[in-house]
């Protein structure tokens, strides 16, 4: 029969069960009949031949069962009526199936949110991006790959007109700026891009058009803006009709020209874009840029059809040494000529390394708990399995084979995983919802979105799918084990005896899973108290923080000058405010810059130039953030722009290049400028508290004009409405500051141990508990077997405190067990947390002698009240209890 007639006879098979059945019986009937002719042919009588041919043939319903089961409809009929069959055992044991699929969608729940996380943060393709497969990050990196710059413009230009692997190159970079409508202006977290931009991603306007290629031609000459989505509806309501509609940006008139979809959020997807404006703005967004020269922009193209990663990197390479041969930018680039193509994720290589390492821990933390979840229904389902062998066995005497009972037995236990995969889906939901609400301690806003998608869902039934059959096999074979039909006869239950050590096995297994994620999550909190109790060398306590750029007001140097001088002398005058001071960064919330300085005298003529960090300050900044001076002085007024230029480094810096003396009024130069110190500075945590201190450095905000300043205050937290008011006094249209508590903003440096031990809690206290009702059911059962035995103990003379000790005993047996492999376990698995225990031994005893007692307390109650319960029981009735 060929494969087409094969495939369309099940189908009608399938469609019309009744008329196949009676086509075959006829068919089987008529081979009868004509077998019993011939017979009769040869000289039988009519009734001798029907019995032969009969005879011949044999059962007649065995031959259809027969014919069936070849083809391939049967089993697909087969597994339909297993299915059905499932749903009806697994609802008529409500309760059972209410329990086992809430512990399922409790360990599916922890890993698929976990796993939803790093499928948007690290794992899924740009949203709302079109061939997504041909977009790559472009990146210029040293040999050695640890260190890398962005783009210039003129490094852009260069390599869009040459390419020919690459269909387009694109770039961004962030920009803010105040937009108004006529009213107070707001706040604009948004993206200067390349023309070329959406084009390139292949994203396509939910409302209106993107930018046009005339657009971004040449300077100023696009004041249009597209803007985000979710912008869209808080901002102008949905509008339709805001497309066309003028605005102002920085006070210049632009025209809104379309709105993104709703699924795009930029390039790097964690940060809050809310509006794109063309890079042909740059002199009115960001005039303190050089358009030409300065390296500001990401970077990112999309493959020719057909080219491959390897090809366009190798041409890419080619093109930066021709760039960098021709000298066009400065040598100190020159070390960045190789380039690095990576898939476009939403982040960028180096951060999505750092966030799949993370959340890896995380989603294996996770795993354990589904694992613990499994072990605990496996658990129910040997003990259901041991209710059921009466079934198994009349269904064996009625002629169903071991094969075809393990696979009934699997489709119920994969259901029930299934069903309970759907709980974690709808777990999920709720879970990523409420994280996408945590607001991040950034400088910069924060827009997480991490809920679950199809990729997400897939993933989670194949997660239970593949536990459901590795947890389920050992239950449903031990079902079918043994001779059923004998112990239909005898009633026996076999086995018992391996049933009762492979439930030992399941709760010390449990058990152990649970102390390891209990050790984790005992070392991450030990970090993050570790962490808090560092010496930072600055006091963030009782200081307010807010964040200004006069720049994205359209504010030029001098105008930005006013209003800084403006602002401090309105807030020094606040009531209760004691210091006040600027700086461009804040510290410990990530943010680094750096550059070259030279000695001065050089100690050597081969003496080369030292790479140090820096910020900039202003007189007041030290006693605002309480960092005190070791000696010398902080700057003065006098430090201008017509002044010497100075500085105050830390002690690192000054012990560093002037170890035979003061540093106090020795010079460095950098940027070609003589630099006196003036000042030497605390050593404090700068970036991380992780970093080792490093050679820093600090210079007066009056001799390098920074438009991006914090204002510092050391003050009461009502001190927010005073600076508003200042703000509002000096430009009616300015947004109105956003007031952050220095001690919430450095709260960013322990954002990592924060966030392990909250989730490596919480799943730690799932697993416990899971463990936990696992031990207690397990206890709960043997004494419900030997409650004949107990009652007669007792009624032989034995204390009920003999009881209860016996009891208690098993269970802290299993708990000993349990301690003694989590311990060896948990040895194992916390060095790989080695680098997210901020001062922290993976090791630290503390941590492990705690949790192994919160275990051990917790399986001593769980075993405990099942014996209290039995050992209070009458002993005669125990005894009359068959």
């Amino acid at each position: 029969m060929s494969l087409w007639r094969q495939v369309t006879r099940g189908w009608r098979v399938l469609r019309h069960r009744s008329d196949a059945d009676r086509e075959l019986a006829e068919e089987v009937a008529h081979f009868v009949e004509q077998s019993a002719q011939e017979l009769q042919a040869r000289g039988l009588s009519r009734e001798a031949a029907l019995r032969e041919a009969r005879a011949a043939v044999g059962s007649q319903s065995a031959v259809r069962e027969q014919v069936r089961s070849v083809g391939w409809e049967e089993t697909v009929r087969s597994f339909g009526s297993d299915v059905r069959y499932a749903f009806r055992m697994l609802g008529k044991a409500r309760l059972f199936t209410a329990v086992a699929v809430l512990i399922i969608a409790l360990g599916s729940g922890a890993v698929t949110t976990i796993y939803s996380a790093m499928n948007a943060i690290v794992l899924r393709p740009l949203p709302g991006t079109s061939e997504t497969a041909r977009l790559v990050n472009i990146e210029r990196r040293d040999p050695t790959f640890a260190e890398g710059i962005q783009s210039s413009y003129d490094y852009l230009t260069w390599m869009r007109e040459r390419t020919r692997t690459l269909d387009a190159i694109a770039v961004w970079s962030k920009v803010t700026f105040a937009l108004s409508t006529g009213g107070e202006g707001v706040f604009v977290y948004g993206n200067i891009v390349s023309g070329n931009y959406f084009s390139t991603l292949g994203v396509r306007p939910a409302l209106g058009r993107f930018f046009l290629p005339e657009e971004d031609a040449v300077p100023m000459g696009g004041p249009v803006v597209v803007l985000a989505h979710a912008f869209w509806q808080s901002r102008f309501g949905g509008d339709s009709s805001v497309v066309g509609r003028a605005v102002r940006v920085n006070g210049t008139p632009y025209t809104v020209i379309g709105v993104a979809p709703q699924e795009f959020h930029g390039v790097f997807t964690p940060l809050l874009v809310e509006a794109w404006v063309p890079l042909s703005m740059q002199e009115q967004l960001r005039p303190s840029r050089d358009r030409e020269h300065a390296i500001w922009l990401w970077t990112f193209g999309r493959l020719r059809d057909g080219a491959t990663v390897a090809q366009a990197k190798g041409e890419l390479d080619e093109l930066t040494a021709t760039y960098i041969a021709e000298a066009r930018e400065p040598k100190s680039r020159a070390k960045y000529g190789t380039i690095r193509l990576t898939a476009m994720t939403g982040l960028p290589a180096d951060a999505r390394g750092m966030a799949a390492g993370f959340i890896g821990l995380l989603l294996g933390a996770a795993m354990l708990v589904l694992m613990i979840a499994s072990v605990n229904v496996a658990s129910m389902l040997s003990a259901r399995g041991l209710a059921r062998q009466r079934e198994m066995a009349v269904r064996a005497a009625l002629g169903a084979g071991r094969g075809r009972l393990v696979r009934q037995l699997l489709t119920e236990i994969v259901t029930l995983f299934l069903l309970g995969a759907l709980g974690g889906v709808v777990i999920t939901t709720q879970a990523t919802a409420a994280i996408e609400r945590v607001t991040i301690p950034a400088d910069v806003p924060m827009a997480l979105e991490v809920s679950p998608d199809l990729r997400v869902l897939l993933f989670a039934l194949g997660l239970s799918l593949v536990t459901g059959l590795v947890f389920g096999l050992a239950p449903a074979m031990r079902a079918v084990d043994g001779d059923l039909v004998s112990r239909l006869r005898d009633g026996s239950s076999g086995a018992g005896t391996r049933r009762g050590r492979l439930g030992r096995a399941l709760i010390v297994g449990q058990l152990a899973l649970s102390l390891v994620l209990l050790v984790a999550a005992g070392l991450f909190l030990r970090a993050m108290s570790h962490g808090t109790q560092v010496d930072r060398g600055f006091q963030a306590a009782g200081v307010q923080t807010a964040l200004f750029n006069t720049e994205a007001w359209g504010y030029d140097a001098a105008r930005g000058h006013a209003f800084y001088d403006a602002l401090l002398e309105r807030v020094r005058a606040i009531p209760g405010v004691t210091a006040v001071g600027l700086s461009d960064r804040l510290p410990l919330t990530f943010a680094t810059s750096s550059d070259e300085i030279f000695i001065t005298p050089p100690a050597s003529p081969e003496e080369r130039g030292a790479t140090i960090n820096l910020a900039l300050a202003d007189p007041a900044f030290f006693d605002a953030v309480g960092m005190p001076l070791v000696s010398g002085r902080a700057f003065a007024v006098s430090d201008d722009m017509a002044a010497p230029r100075v500085a105050v480094v830390n002690e690192v810096l000054a012990r560093r290049h002037w170890p035979d003396g003061s540093a106090l009024g020795r010079t460095f130069t950098m940027r070609g400028e003589v630099v006196t110190v003036v000042g030497i500075a605390r050593n404090a945590k700068y970036s991380s508290l992780t970093e080792e201190v490093p050679a820093f450095a600090y210079f007066p905000v009056a001799q390098r004009w920074q438009p991006n300043l914090f204002l510092v205050v050391r003050g009461p937290a009502s001190v927010g409405d005073g600076i508003r008011d200042a703000v509002a006094a000096f430009d009616p249209l300015a947004p109105p500051p956003v007031m952050t508590p220095l001690t919430d903003a450095t709260s960013l440096a322990l954002l990592p141990q924060r966030l392990a031990a909250i989730v490596t809690a919480s799943l730690g206290g799932i697993g416990l508990l899971l463990a936990t009702v696992g031990l207690y059911g397990m206890i709960a059962q043997s004494v419900g077997r030997r409650t004949r035995e107990l009652g007669l103990r007792v009624a032989l003379g034995a204390q009920r405190r003999d009881v209860v000790r016996l009891i208690v005993g098993e269970g802290m047996r299993l708990a000993g067990a349990g301690v003694l492999i989590g311990v060896i376990l948990a040895m194992v698995a916390t060095r790989l947390l080695a680098s997210q225990l901020f001062g922290v031994s993976p090791l630290d005893g503390v941590t492990f002698v705690v949790m192994t007692l919160v275990l051990s307390l917790v399986a001593l109650l769980a075993s405990y009240l099942p014996a209290r319960r039995v050992a209070r029981a009458d002993p005669m009735l125990a005894l009359r209890t068959d």
